[in-house]
């Protein structure tokens, strides 16, 4: 999707609960900076920014997100009661994932605690911000997926990333897999069960078991990824038997 037809948008998203106030950019510099605009002007739960480009796209922990055309990128703009906000990057992961093997014939594996994998690939990510506006607390669920993009003409990420029309090897409908990520999530928001979502979600982490290195700030652990706690966090087994839980930081497969 090298370019984003607001009809067309529109119409893929026809039914669906959230998308009534819809803004759609071929380019643009962050989705999650202009839904973080919305409500401060007091859009309401449910608006959709959506782009094939972004100039200014970022991830976890502050980084560049390479955002090339021939992908998606999309925030929405919630207002989560507090008991669901530490689950949404969690529940976004588990949903793209879903609704890429939805619309692709591929197996999708999530890599703690924001990262779709294709193949041992970064094929999606995922980066959740909230704050306060207008005495109440939002949240912006921000997803950029690799869909038809050339990963060759990224050298950042070549090697480390793949799209979805690479893997599927043909192109891939972006705004069928648009709708079923966005129902998917809205789904799994709106029937929110933190037992279920949990357990989906540790199935599909392809981090547990694996040897791991985390990186926080200046310190660094490397030893086994065992377990996830109830709230999402990484549970790290070091070689002498001693453990660590990870809340936030940069993990990687040793």
């Amino acid at each position: 999707m090298h370019s984003l037809d607001f009809g067309s948008v529109e119409k893929a998203l026809a039914g669906c609960r959230w998308g009534h106030t819809l803004f759609t950019y071929d380019s643009i510099g962050s989705t999650m900076d202009r839904a973080g605009e919305l409500a401060h002007k007091g859009a309401r739960e449910g608006a959709l920014v959506i782009a094939a480009e972004q100039t200014e796209g970022r991830g976890r922990l502050n980084r560049k997100w390479i955002s090339p055309p021939g992908s998606l990128y999309f925030s929405v703009l919630l207002y989560p009661p507090i008991e669901k906000l530490p689950y949404l990057t969690m529940l976004a992961g588990l949903a793209v994932a879903e609704a890429i093997e939805e619309c692709v014939a591929v197996q999708a594996g999530l890599k703690w605690p924001n990262d779709v994998l294709i193949g041992g690939r970064k094929a999606a990510g995922m980066l959740v911000e909230s704050s306060f506006s207008r005495g109440k607390q939002y949240a912006v669920i921000g997803v950029g997926i690799n869909v038809n993009v050339d990963i060759s003409t990224s050298p950042e990420i070549t090697g480390v990333a793949t799209s979805l029309s690479e893997q599927a090897g043909m192109p891939v409908d972006s705004l069928n897999l648009l709708r079923a990520a966005i129902d998917r999530i809205e789904s799994r928001y709106s029937n929110f069960d933190k037992t279920a979502l949990l357990d989906s979600w540790k199935a599909r982490l392809i981090t547990l078991g694996q040897p791991v290195k985390a990186t926080m700030g200046e310190a660094t652990i490397e030893g086994t990824a065992t377990d996830v706690t109830d709230e999402g966090a990484l549970i790290i087994r070091r070689t002498d038997g001693s453990i660590c839980t990870v809340v936030a930081g940069d993990v990687t497969l040793s």
